[in-house]
């Protein structure tokens, strides 16, 4: 190994370092407040780690659900969003007519649209899934289209002139220039997203784990709540960390 690689080891060991001592401290503050109040009201860690082993089978059935809900609301978001904040950014007549649409539905929470989305559409995929997309559609975008008009105007010009086709004009000109941004807007959107499909469960899903955190409620079962709501942690963070690697993949370029 390398001085350079021991040496970046080393710096990826340290940023690990504060993480697992967060957790730790964390932990260690859970069993402590645990210990004053009794399992039916704060079930410590190791409550809730007994309930995660005793009921894995639901706890995967409704992390099932819930990543379907996202992935179909999120890759919507994703296929819809940057092509409109290509144009949004390539058009000015667009912008000033969209983007204004875009300002008056983005101040609307999406968790306001469940009420009428559930009376269209009943409990199910479907519902969740448009609250999902709401979420995370309109971050996407806004940076997206930040991304996309922060490229050089010179970089753009250059490229038309040496006649490059629209598939490397976009490709290999507009997107690596748009990327960081790009991405910024698809982690906040990816939160937003797991923030919305737990809030439309709560409101009214089939199944799911914010239906199965609500559940435990209404069975006095904190234990199997808070093995819900680590569960939608895990899931999220382990995710969003997919997304961190794609993300270093593409923009190893920079420095």
């Amino acid at each position: 190994m390398s001085a350079t690689e021991r040496l970046a080891g080393a710096a990826l060991g340290g940023r690990r370092l504060p993480g697992a001592l967060g957790i730790a401290a964390l932990l260690a503050a859970w069993a402590l407040a645990a210990a004053r109040w009794p399992p039916h009201v704060l079930p410590g860690p190791d409550v809730v780690l007994r309930t995660v082993l005793d009921e894995r089978a639901l706890l995967l059935h409704n992390a099932a659900r819930t990543l379907w809900r996202v992935a179909l609301g999120y890759g919507a978001a994703v296929g819809i969003g940057l092509p409109l904040a290509g144009l949004l950014a390539g058009s000015p007549l667009a912008d000033r007519q969209v983007g204004s649409l875009l300002t008056l539905l983005r101040a609307i929470p999406p968790f306001a649209w469940t009420p009428i989305l559930l009376l269209w559409l009943g409990i199910g995929d479907g519902s969740a899934a448009i609250i999902v997309f709401l979420g995370a559609l309109f971050p996407i975008v806004r940076q997206a289209r930040a991304g996309f008009a922060a490229v050089p105007p010179a970089l753009l010009l250059a490229a038309r002139n040496l006649g490059a086709s629209p598939r490397i004009y976009w490709i290999d000109v507009v997107l690596p220039g748009a990327a960081p941004m790009v991405f910024s807007g698809l982690r906040l959107g990816w939160a937003l997203a797991w923030m919305s499909v737990v809030a439309a469960e709560l409101v009214g899903a089939d199944g799911g784990l914010g239906q199965m955190i609500l559940d435990a409620r209404n069975l006095a079962r904190p234990d199997l709540a808070i093995a819900g709501m680590v569960a939608i942690g895990a899931l999220a963070a382990a995710s969003e960390g997919l997304l961190t690697a794609a993300e270093r993949h593409t923009l190893r370029w920079r420095p």
